[in-house]
């Protein structure tokens, strides 16, 4: 009878530290059929251009999937992971991770196999905030790409083919990272990226990265900076600075997003901007459009680029929308070269 009420015993205790630890297995499948050309001009030179059709993944979001879980560690705090990877629906590959700090003998930085190639981390969080160690995206991207930013649709985005700054490292890894709580619709993260690649003849990089968002009701800002020092001859390496404020207002009817940004690289500079309108029409279908402009100046020549975006997407349940969209840009560089682009594409998305 003891052995009998023991093992209950045993059983119970189990049963209560296992609803106190989840696991969760989440991703998203992204598939599209697509075409686009690239048109090339130069005065005195006959234009060439180049179109192709795909089948390609990510066309609003890039494909992944990843196992997430938190634990209760009692007085409020909790010990919580995430690993994550990237792979491509159209061929099954595993996404690459390209390190910022690794470079072969021609300059040219290694890409890598990577089982998670998006985030790997583990971290701790309470009323304190969240500390986080690993892999993670940066502050700066967290805003970046969010719904702050005018129209985030990967392919369809006005920004794509036009914005200098997108050329940031999101998730540069060998990271720590902490996120305040809210507090009246005010929060803050900040993050550190150690290069770990110093030697005799090189400094080691690396990443601060850094946001101030504010949220509430129908209004949401953020700011956000980061400083990039990749790593190089000793005194002899530049710092890349990229800095963007964001900003949306939700009349119901329509929201209404906007985005500048600056990068500073060396001698050469970039300013951005882009506005962009969600339109919900009816339930299930909702409309986006946006347009982007940058203008990079620099002693090699300046280069002026405009975007266009437009995208629908129709949403057949809450976890699966097909969707639709185009999205042009033009490159004028100095010397009368043009670099036309354009984009069409229809796909289809399920999360799980």
């Amino acid at each position: 009878m003891k052995k009998n009420l023991i093992a209950l015993a045993v059983l119970a205790a189990s049963g209560v530290a296992s609803a106190q630890s989840t696991v969760t297995l989440y991703g998203l499948a992204d598939v599209y059929v697509g075409t686009s050309k690239v048109k090339i001009s130069a005065p005195g030179v006959s234009a060439s251009s180049t179109r192709n059709t795909v089948v390609d993944s990510g066309g609003f979001n890039t494909s992944r999937f990843g196992l997430k879980g938190s634990e209760d560690l009692g007085g409020g705090l909790k010990a919580n992971f995430v690993l994550e990877s990237g792979f491509n629906m159209d061929t099954g590959a595993a996404g690459a991770y390209v390190s910022p700090y690794n470079f072969n003998a021609a300059g040219a930085p290694i890409e890598s196999a990577s089982i998670f190639s998006r985030q790997s981390w583990v971290g701790v969080s309470g009323s304190f905030g969240e500390v986080r160690l690993g892999k993670m995206w940066t502050p700066y991207d967290e805003v970046k790409g969010s719904g702050a930013a005018a129209f985030d649709a990967n392919i369809f985005a006005p920004a794509n083919n036009v914005w200098s700054s997108n050329a940031y490292q999101d998730r540069p890894g060998n990271a720590i990272y902490y996120a305040t709580p809210s507090f009246s619709g005010f929060s803050a993260a900040g993050m550190y990226s150690f290069g770990e690649n110093k030697t005799a003849t090189q400094d080691a990089g690396r990443i601060i990265s850094a946001n101030v968002q504010y949220a509430n009701g129908p209004v949401a800002v953020a700011l956000s900076h980061q400083s990039e020092k990749i790593g190089g001859a000793l005194n002899g390496v530049a710092t890349t600075k990229f800095s963007q404020l964001n900003g949306s207002y939700d009349f119901g009817a329509a929201k209404l997003l906007a985005a500048y940004g600056h990068v500073k690289d060396g001698s050469d500079k970039a300013n951005e901007y882009q506005i962009g309108v969600d339109v919900p029409l009816g339930g299930a279908l909702t409309v986006s459009g946006g347009v982007a402009r940058s203008k990079v100046t620099s002693p090699s020549g300046n280069v002026r680029s405009t975007g266009l975006g437009l995208a629908a997407k129709y949403e057949l349940s809450k976890r699966t929308f097909v969707y639709t969209g185009l999205q042009l840009s033009k490159n004028e560089i100095a010397g009368g070269i043009d670099v036309k682009s354009d984009t069409f594409a229809a796909g289809v998305q399920h999360r799980f």
